[in-house]
């Protein structure tokens, strides 16, 4: 009974978190200072889909690439092999997410989105909402954590499905 006290709670302390993101609104001078310089990064991911009209979540994993003058590459192993670019036109918002944090240049992003902010310690969470109305005709929010490099994507669409991105350091 305790464990699932303790682990009600933690759910519960988590959601009230990352709600609180959308509550600090913030300009690039803050979150540039606060947001290290990545560069290119190469790490596991693992990512979990929850669509509306399918009960069970959409699981995959694999490894994860942004290559700083190429863009952002997914090398799924699991549950299918596959490779994924999302340099081109269509996956435009993930790639230039990625690239403006990894690069510390957030000006790109700001014709689309508005910012907002948070931190403590070492952590941080980054928090953009389309303030373009072509893009907020389907997309919600996309919230993005992080310490040295970053560690979760959510991005909530306005049709309720939502993708979630965990990245490790693990050895490649």
């Amino acid at each position: 009974m305790k464990k699932l006290s303790l682990f009600l709670i933690l759910c519960f302390l988590s959601i009230s978190v990352q709600a609180n993101v959308y509550e600090h609104k913030a300009t690039l001078e803050t979150i540039s200072k606060t947001i290290p310089q990545m560069g290119n990064i190469k790490c596991k991911f693992k990512q979990e889909k929850i669509l509306q009209n399918i009960q069970k979540p959409v699981l995959s994993s694999g490894d994860f690439e942004f290559k700083k003058n190429d863009g952002v590459y997914f090398y799924t192993t699991y549950p299918i092999k596959s490779s994924v670019s999302y340099s081109g036109k269509n996956y435009k918002q993930i790639n230039n997410v990625v690239s403006a944090i990894s690069n510390k240049n957030f000006s790109n992003l700001e014709k689309e989105f508005d910012f907002y902010f948070e931190e403590s310690d070492s952590q941080w969470r980054l928090g953009l909402k389309p303030k373009d109305k072509e893009l907020s005709n389907y997309l919600s929010q996309i919230t993005v954590e992080g310490e040295n490099y970053i560690r979760r994507i959510n991005i909530v669409q306005k049709n309720g499905n939502q993708t979630t991105i965990w990245f490790s350091k693990e050895d490649l």
